[in-house]
């Protein structure tokens, strides 16, 4: 009797998928799914151009940078932070996915090219502390960084832009002690003039990380920082004007 025919290791490991969604689940060779990357591509809304928060239909910013502009030029969010997208977050921030962090990033330059165009710019993740970077083992903010800079071609850093400082995690505290939790927190070596920067995070929710890190940058020659951010935190309704 013949044996039967077996397909060899390799068009097997070619033919069937070998990760799973980060999502759904499901088989696939992506971090997410068909499905998942048509169903979460990233929203339309419009947002205020500063700081990258929801608007209501007739807002052209929000009340906050129309009383009191960021430091930043500009930022861009590929989505908010809400269900089921927060888990990106979770899972490149504590579980150690730099792949999928590096393919955020590249969906994130996608968004970045529906923006006004402008000249490359320098890209920089949000640096962290030493003793966080230790315990995790990697900064997610320079996985993103480094997908963004990738797909859109432009030069990145990683060792530019340090914190002075360690401080007790942002998301671990409320809203009204974020900006003093980071002030003087960062500090940045010195940029040849007429630099324009990218500054790169996995979620923005005051605002407070990337205003101070943009001052750090402006205050070592950067010509302007942009704020680039996979996940913004939505504000309150009445915050918005």
């Amino acid at each position: 009797m013949p044996a039967p025919l077996r397909a060899p290791p390799g068009l097997l490991r070619a033919l069937l998928p070998d990760t799973r969604c980060r999502l759904c689940a499901m088989p696939c060779r992506a971090p997410l799914c068909g499905a998942c990357q048509c169903a979460y591509r990233g929203d339309t809304a419009r947002r205020c151009p500063r700081c990258a928060l929801r608007l209501p239909t007739r807002a052209e910013r929000c009340g906050a940078c129309a009383g009191r502009p960021p430091a930043f030029v500009a930022a861009v969010a590929w989505a908010d932070y809400a269900a089921p997208l927060d888990r990106l977050a979770c899972q490149i921030k504590f579980g150690g996915d730099a792949l999928l962090a590096r393919w955020l990033g590249g969906l994130l330059a996608q968004r970045l090219r529906q923006t006004p165009p402008g000249a490359a710019a320098l890209v920089l993740p949000v640096p962290l502390a030493p003793r966080r970077l230790r315990q995790r083992g990697y900064n997610q903010a320079w996985e993103l960084a480094r997908g963004v800079a990738r797909e859109l071609g432009w030069p990145s850093a990683g060792d530019l832009l340090l914190r002075r400082r360690d401080a007790a995690p942002q998301s671990s505290l409320p809203l009204a002690r974020r900006t003093a939790n980071v002030r003087a927190a960062f500090e940045a070596r010195p940029l040849a003039p007429g630099t324009r920067v990218l500054l790169v995070d996995d979620v923005m929710t005051s605002g407070s990380t990337a205003e101070h890190a943009a001052r750090a940058l402006l205050r070592a020659g950067a010509a302007e920082v942009g704020v680039a951010v996979l996940l913004r935190t939505p504000a309150p309704a009445q915050a918005l004007a």
